[in-house]
């Protein structure tokens, strides 16, 4: 187990690395609200779309 690639250690230092720093937050928040208005729009226009076609 601690021969695994990937540990639980190296995860707990990204997580806060990436939650805690200012900088990256920022990005990661702009990043997230990009990534949920793209999906947003999709279920919109998937739910509605063919009421707003042209007749």
């Amino acid at each position: 187990m601690a021969d695994s690639i990937v540990s639980v250690e190296k995860i707990k230092e990204f997580w806060h690395s990436q939650f805690h720093d200012e900088e990256n937050w920022a990005l990661n928040m702009k990043l997230l609200r990009a990534a949920g208005l793209f999906v947003g729009s999709i279920v919109f226009m998937r739910s509605f779309g063919d009421i707003m076609a042209l007749p």
